[in-house]
């Protein structure tokens, strides 16, 4: 049984070593194409059309994007030319090779495509003045150029570009910047058309994705909340204690609201946010183990007045609440591991109260009547039963 059961492509090694593998490869593929089919005379060149879908089944080893990227190469390169937009699966594929019709009649011309020596002297024989030189592997010292200061696309060009979605507009207002960055680097090529199309198909993409992302972005409400992907995130994965992240979404509210910014990605944005102030939290509560009631001199660590900044909370503000926080906690007896924590969930919850009091149902009157929502007006039972992220 034979392990090779269809006609093997058969390449030049040098040319491969010149050109690449993978473009020697293509390029043989093509030349069989052209042998086996029918081509057409135009403009000096002999042009065949294939179907995308053609050419994949001919090259099974390469999905439709490497065969674009090859295709494109080639024509970089100069070895090859393109009638049409870039190779797509769903449309068909016009391409010449880059010599001359009376050139490609000839038997040396026919080992161009896998012996570019062969190439070179077929080109300086039979290329007329009027007709472009045949551009093998070989030949880029004589074929290539740097590109001039008054170089503008052609109309095949924009007409490519169109095909691809990209508006006239748009592609010559690229092109100063394309011309005076080429030039800075002074570097030759075969075909400066090429580059520009593959250059403005790029920043077309990504103008695209720009405008795309812009679209989606909205500002923050006061009734935002974090995604249930984002909870999850950050409690389940993270490990962050979900009070914690329930009493930073009114702060974070105000900071972006107040900053009038738009985005698409809040839920990542409070992601960050989250753990940055978990981070501090958690640096506290590491350095205070034992349990002991508060002095009167207490004072919160400076790291308490870092994690307030970051939630956009006045230094002023946490210093007005110190000290009736030190009054009832010295009333109350109770120790605690980590006063600085416990003052820092103390501070923040004020800070939601002063900037979205809620309302008490039972009543029908705000619980935050008294704007400092001070600790000695709550009941007993409300301090005992305070959440504390405290052990």
């Amino acid at each position: 049984m034979s392990l090779i059961p269809e006609k093997p492509i058969v390449i030049s090694p040098t040319l491969a070593a010149t050109i690449g593998l993978e473009e020697t490869v293509l390029l043989q593929l093509l030349q069989e194409c052209r042998s086996h089919g029918s081509a057409q005379q135009s403009q000096g060149y002999q042009w065949v059309t294939l179907t995308g879908e053609k050419l994949l089944s001919l090259a099974p080893f390469w999905r439709e994007d490497d065969i674009r990227r090859l295709s494109m190469g080639l024509h970089e390169k100069g070895l090859l030319l393109i009638g049409g937009a870039p190779f797509s699966a769903q449309q068909d594929f016009r391409f010449a090779f880059n010599e001359a019709v009376a050139a490609a009649s000839a038997p040396v011309a026919r080992q161009s495509v896998t012996r570019p020596s062969a190439t070179r002297q077929s080109a300086t024989r039979q290329s007329s003045p009027g007709q472009p030189p045949v551009q093998a592997a070989n030949s880029a010292p004589y074929s290539a150029k740097t590109i001039g200061s008054s170089w503008q696309p052609s109309q095949d060009a924009l007409r490519q570009l169109s095909q691809l979605g990209v508006t006239q507009v748009f592609a010559e207002q690229q092109v100063p910047q394309f011309v005076a960055y080429w030039r800075d680097r002074n570097v030759p090529r075969h075909s400066w058309e090429s580059k520009f199309i593959k250059e403005v198909w790029r920043q077309w993409q990504q103008a695209e994705a720009t405008s795309q992302r812009r679209r989606l972005e909205v500002a923050l409400s006061s009734e935002w909340r974090p995604s249930t992907d984002a909870l999850q995130i950050l409690v389940r994965q993270g490990g962050i204690n979900a009070n914690f992240v329930e009493d930073a979404i009114p702060e974070f509210i105000l900071y972006w609201r107040d900053r009038g910014d738009l985005s698409s990605t809040w839920d990542s944005k409070f992601i960050q946010h989250i753990r940055r102030q978990w981070q501090f939290y958690t640096g506290m509560m590491e350095q205070d183990a034992m349990p002991r009631t508060i002095s009167a001199q207490w004072q919160p660590k400076e790291s308490v007045y870092d994690v307030l900044q970051m939630a956009n909370i006045s230094r002023q503000f946490a210093e007005q609440l110190l000290p009736e926080f030190i009054l009832y906690w010295q009333e109350n007896g109770t120790p605690q591991c980590s006063w600085s924590t416990k003052f820092l969930q103390y501070v923040k919850r004020q800070w939601a109260r002063h900037i979205q009091p809620p309302t008490d149902t039972a009543h029908g009157k705000q619980q935050g009547s008294n704007p400092k929502g001070r600790i000695r007006d709550r009941s007993i039972i409300d301090a005992l039963s305070d959440r504390s992220w405290a052990s």
